[in-house]
């Protein structure tokens, strides 16, 4: 039955084998029997990754995959419908019984197993299929959803969509022609661009689904309903030029914009906080308030350096105060009885997967069920060319682009929360800048429906530009965009203008600086894309997953904190600001994927229920504090109404990761930035020109060692490449010795750059360690607590006024920041000059991140950044990115030519590549730090033969040479009180600094991703350390444990808890408890998150118990000078100090080249120990330690 290679490809005889043999573990096993579905939930996911793992689409859902390989293999429609009931039964196993579970497993045995035949011409051994049904299952999925309806476009005709929809996998017609007269509102809508953007296996909601005589006739046809727009965005394109998706697209490239208006607009937000929270803040005050939260902007903003403007700019806020104060605590409650003001909720978040968008409403009034709306804007009404007799200059006539998103808002009350038109009371504008500015605006459905065309063909622009390219930038002008033909003062003085100054960079732009500009649009817009839609690579990305995965997919992945209950929330005044959630004590936190920092979305469901974010309005926030007990949440928006969260017994809280596209816009306008910056700056990235280097220069500091790091780093005029392999000091040494340098000058400004807050919270540390002052951009929720005092936003609150925090800019010579913090305030890259910048991490960080810093100015010819110094290290961990190699990869000649063969690859990789000379690099250019101070020496060895061509040496200092059985690690020598001879683990370290301890293979069980045997092998080495510690252990330095998977997190926590009480009883004292906790804070990950840390031991857990599973743990290896490099594997070994314990299988591990030579490594040194787990565990066990 195969048709397709590539599928042919991908799944091998050898693989269906191997899920025969899994599926049949699954029918055999004496598992329970939710156990059993959530073991075969994760064979079929991975059989159908596999047939599709080299495929070039990309899939969104479950649905989608299944649906295209039955196609692909023309599978005919009854079997095709048996494997999508096996599908939806795997997502519906959390709501579905016992015994129904029990009486369908055969069935989806027999369908999975069906699936691997289809895929493989493979048949099944009789030992599987003695385990099925001899009859065929009764069918249960026939009801038709009459809300929404999920299909994958087939083909299409000027009338008809024929589709596969989702519930019964079943043949859909659907009419989208002026037949459907739900769709066309008697021909006041168009739908005839769908034929347009239509494709193969476009996926399509209908929304509101009428059949007649068996065609669908929806009232909506939503467009890849997963790419949720927002309704802002959809808002944007309805601009006087034009009704158009391109109109987003070229605001998306602007730089971000900073002017007077924008400011007044979010100081009128500000008061309608304070108006709402009852605040009774004066004038002074909110002004004083604005100005310390928006110190860069502010003090940036030309237009605010104009006292006349100014002056206009505080009457007018007071004004916009006052108008406010009257409308909302007025007029408001006179004119809509049911108005509370202690009912409102500011800045509530929803998300519709049904319409497939977004919003975040100003304000939203509820209230017996009935739904109020308010929209703010601060700036002027649509313009009244001829104004009538009754013409009121108070009164405000809408403009369409503001009535759009209160159409778009009505909608996804009504088909996204089912909300009754006469429960949707009021929706409202509020144009704070009249006095008479509240407008309440009627149903207008065929705006509506224009404005749903508008958010699919947005959908559309952006998707064709991620897979075809932004070629279409290059033959767009003002004219061709004025579909409007818009003409006059306007468009002569105003918007074309505006439009040139966007497009003409990009139309004057040489081949190269376009090859290059609109390959790195393509790459940023697709990790956009599956940001939103999830990417091939790993299961329960992208923020599609929210209402795609199961319950069981995201507690797996760690993507949910689920069962919560509110303990408090914390007040200032009347509002509440943050909400302290405690765990269920039945849910294990241990595999969370949320990090101090992290934004998220909050919101309520009922205890039972499944956690959906599209059932109601959502929260944002961001992670302030994580503790074994529960977690606390800084809300984003702080509100007036206690009765939020004052729940009712039943109701439960979830916790889930958000997105903020904001970040994504400065990538764009940042890339964008490059095509305008000073051409030697353009040459200098496109290596078009050779970097220049002046010899005279001397240093005028004394740095020892580092001398000639410095002198070379400071004769560079435009770039210096730092390589730092671990342990290296390239934060204490480079980074401190080359700024130190810098700062003879006095006149000179150094930036100090990382990707991580904690690389910056490290830099900090050491510009305080060495008496430097500095200012921090960035939030408080991501900067440790000793250098909060040091953040801008802090130190702006003892200025008084714009002058004084001009002046703390200007006279603070050292500032630090993330490249993504500093990205969200690049207005300060428009008045800083600094002389340089010092980029750490710099391999993490992709080219896009960096190339808006390197391309801002503080004038048209001047450079905000006049040189840079990159440090990274390309062996070790790179910058996490989503697409695959294949997608990322850069076709184009031109840029070969200039080393950018992949998009994937950091700004110093390539540069590094550009410096290569025939025996090594440029000395002048390129410096690699040889000398680590971390590691001992025989933890150093293996990685520095096989990852840096045995280049690196110890300092040395005294815990690198010292044998293991020294003084200094004599606590190790204790007794075991069980046996005659010293505790087994303990001889190990004894005789060792390295050692593999093997693992015995381990079956199928019910989670993939864990391993119980490994597990209780490292609980009980850390028993062993930590008794032998006891007095010097300190849970941030002592152990670490490294991972490669959440779910093996708490498997450990759970075996150490249980090693404990096997060593020490179950005592209950004070002191016992101080014990445990000191346990259960040794940090346990993965290693991305241990780049950058150390501890005196680490313990490395393989985990993996089969094949398949070498791909995920090897998955960053590259080659270089015929070197094969595991990027992963360097950084796991090379986070220890003392001691490293790596405990895996070797059977499945000796497949990977690099393991094997890793295990052979340890044999020859006598490191490698084979030792039944439980004798292993009791440490009843003898090591020889004769050395010959």
């Amino acid at each position: 039955m195969h048709s397709n290679n590539t599928i042919e490809k991908s799944f091998t005889t050898e693989h269906a084998m191997l899920f025969f043999k899994e599926i049949e573990e699954v029918a055999a096993g004496s598992f329970a029997i939710h156990a059993k579905y959530a073991m075969l939930r994760d064979i079929f996911k991975r059989i159908v990754n596999q047939a599709l793992s080299q495929t070039s689409i990309n899939f969104i859902g479950l649905f989608a995959k299944v649906d295209y390989l039955m196609k692909q293999l023309d599978v005919p429609t009854d079997t095709a419908q048996l494997i999508h009931d096996t599908r939806r039964m795997l997502n519906a196993i959390h709501t579905t019984s016992e015994n129904e579970l029990t009486t369908s497993l055969p069935y989806d045995l027999n369908a999975t197993t069906l699936l691997v035949e289809l895929l493989s011409e493979s048949m099944a051994p009789t030992s599987l299929t003695a385990y099925f049904p001899t009859t065929n299952r009764k069918r249960r999925w026939s009801k038709l959803d009459a809300k929404v309806l999920r299909c994958v476009v087939e083909q299409w005709d000027d009338q008809y969509i024929y589709a596969t929809e989702e519930q019964n996998a079943s043949s859909v017609k659907v009419c989208y022609s002026t037949q459907n007269e739900y769709l066309w509102l008697g021909g006041k809508a168009d739908w005839s661009y769908l034929k347009q953007i239509l494709h193969k296996n476009t996926q399509i909601n209908l929304v509101h689904i009428r059949i007649e005589d068996g065609v669908y006739m929806p009232e909506l046809i939503i467009y890849e309903p997963d790419y949720l727009i927002d309704i802002t965005a959809v808002a944007s394109c309805f601009e006087t030029y034009a009704e158009s998706p391109y109109v987003h697209l070229l605001n998306m490239l602007k730089p971000p914009p900073n002017t007077v208006h924008i400011h007044l607009g979010n100081l009128a937000g500000q008061f309608l906080d304070e108006t709402i929270h009852n605040k009774h803040t004066s004038f002074n005050e909110s002004i004083i308030d604005f100005f310390h939260h928006n110190a860069i902007s502010l003090t940036s903003c030309e237009d605010l350096k104009d006292t006349q403007t100014v002056a206009r700019f505080y009457s007018d806020a007071r004004q916009q105060q006052q108008n406010i104060a009257n409308l909302i605590g007025k007029v408001l409650p006179q004119e809509v009885k049911e108005f509370d003001a202690r009912a409102v909720v500011l800045e509530p978040t929803f998300f519709s997967e049904v319409l497939g968008i977004q919003g975040r409403l100003d304000l939203l009034h509820v209230k017996n069920g009935d739904i109020t709306i308010i929209e703010q804007k601060s700036g002027k009404g649509a313009f009244v060319p001829f104004p009538t007799d009754d013409f009121n200059p108070n009164r405000p006539e809408p403009q369409e682009k503001h009535l759009v998103q209160l159409s778009l808002y009505r909608a996804l009350f009504n088909y996204e929360f089912g909300k009754r038109a006469d429960q949707l009371r009021h929706f409202m504008l509020l144009y704070s800048k009249y006095s008479e500015g509240l407008v309440s605006i009627a149903n207008m459905p065929q705006l509506t429906l224009r404005a749903i065309r508008m958010r699919n063909l947005l959908t559309w622009l952006n998707i064709s530009c991620t897979n075809d390219g932004f070629n279409i930038l290059t033959s767009l002008t003002p004219e061709i965009l004025n579909r409007n033909h818009l003409t006059g003062r306007l468009w002569v003085q105003w918007v074309r203008p505006e439009l040139e100054r966007t497009l003409n960079p990009i139309s004057q732009a040489s081949t190269l600086e376009r090859a290059y500009y609109l390959r790195f649009l393509r790459f940023i817009s697709k990790e956009h894309l599956l940001s939103k839609i999830g990417n091939k690579t790993k299961d329960d990305s992208g923020f599609a997953a929210a209402w795609l995965d199961t319950l069981e997919d995201k507690r797996a992945a760690g993507n949910i904190y689920e069962e919560l209950t509110i303990e408090s929330f914390g007040e200032n005044g009347d509002t509440i600001e943050r909400l302290q959630l405690k765990f269920s004590a039945a849910r294990s936190v241990d595999t969370s994927n949320f990090r101090l920092g992290d934004i998220v979305i909050l919101y309520p469901y009922r205890h039972g229920e499944v956690p959906n974010a599209c059932a109601q309005m959502v929260h944002r926030a961001s992670i302030s504090n994580i503790t074994e007990a529960g977690v606390e949440v800084v809300l984003r928006n702080p509100q007036t109404d206690h009765r939020l969260f004052l729940s009712a017994e039943d109701t439960r809280w979830a916790i889930e990761h958000d997105m903020f596209e904001s970040s994504v816009k400065s990538l764009y306008s940042g890339l964008h930035s490059f095509l305008s910056t000073p051409q030697p700056r353009r040459d200098l990235i496109l290596c078009q020109r050779k970097p220049t280097v002046d010899e005279s220069i001397t240093l005028a500091g004394d740095y020892g060692a580092f001398n000639q790091l410095v002198l070379h780093a400071k004769q560079a005029r435009d770039l210096f490449l730092v390589i730092g392999p671990p342990g290296t000091g390239k934060t204490s040494f480079a980074l401190l010795n080359i700024l130190k340098e810098e700062l003879t000058n006095p006149n000179a400004n150094v930036l100090l750059l990382s990707y991580t807050n904690r690389a910056v919270d490290e830099i900090c540390s050491k510009l305080a360690e060495s008496d430097i002052d500095f200012l921090r951009i960035g939030s408080e929720l991501n900067c440790e607590k000793t250098f909060k005092p040091h953040l801008l936003c802090n130190r702006a609150t003892t200025c008084p006024n714009a002058h004084a925090v001009a002046n703390l800019i200007s006279n603070t010579r050292v500032f630090c920041a993330t490249t993504t913090a500093l990205n969200a305030n690049i207005h300060l890259l428009k008045i800083k000059h600094f002389d340089l910048a010092i980029i750490d991490e710099a391999s993490q960080i992709l080219e896009p991140h960096l190339i808006g810093l390197l391309s801002a100015r503080t004038s048209i010819t001047q450079n905000s950044i006049s040189r840079f110094v990159l440090i990274g290290d390309h062996k070790q961990l790179p910058a996490v990115v989503q697409q695959t190699a294949e997608e990322s990869q850069a076709d184009e000649p031109e840029l070969h030519a200039i080393h950018l063969t992949n998009c994937r690859l950091s700004l110093f990789e390539r540069l590094l590549t550009n410096c290569k000379t025939t025996d090594g690099y440029n000395p002048h250019l390129v410096y690699m730090l040889t000398h680590q101070g971390r590691m001992h020496q025989e933890i150093a060895e293996f990685s520095n033969i096989e990852f840096y061509g045995s280049k690196l040496a110890v300092v040395p200092l005294p815990h690198q040479t010292l044998p293991p059985d020294t003084d200094e690690l004599s606590e190790l020598k204790i007794q075991n009180s069980k046996y005659k001879y010293p505790n087994g683990i303990v001889q190990i370290l004894n005789a060792h600094r390295i050692a593999f301890i093997a693992s015995p293979r381990v079956g199928n069980t019910t989670a993939m991703k864990t391993n119980q045997v490994e597990a209780e092998i490292i609980a009980a080495t850390v028993m062993q350390i930590f008794s032998s510690t006891a007095d010097s252990f300190d849970e941030a330095q002592t152990i670490g444990i490294i991972v490669p998977y959440r779910n093996q997190i708490a498997t450990i926590r759970n075996a150490i808890d249980a090693a404990y009480r096997t060593m020490f009883g179950n005592a209950d004292s004070k002191q016992d408890e101080a014990q445990r906790n000191k346990l259960h804070n040794i940090t346990i990950d993965t290693v991305e998150r241990y780049q950058g840390s150390q501890r005196d031991y680490i313990i490395y857990g393989f985990t993996v118990r089969h094949p398949y599973q070498l791909r995920f743990l090897t998955n960053n290896t590259f080659e270089e000078d015929g070197m094969r490099i595991d990027r992963k594997l360097n950084v796991a070994m090379t986070r220890a100090r003392l001691h490293l314990i790596m405990v895996g299988n070797p059977e499945v591990l000796q497949q990977d080249e690099t393991f094997s030579r890793l295990i052979n490594f340890a044999k020859q040194r006598d490191a490698y120990y084979d030792i039944p787990a439980e004798k292993y565990c009791a440490g009843n066990f003898l090591v020889n330690t004769d050395k010959e």
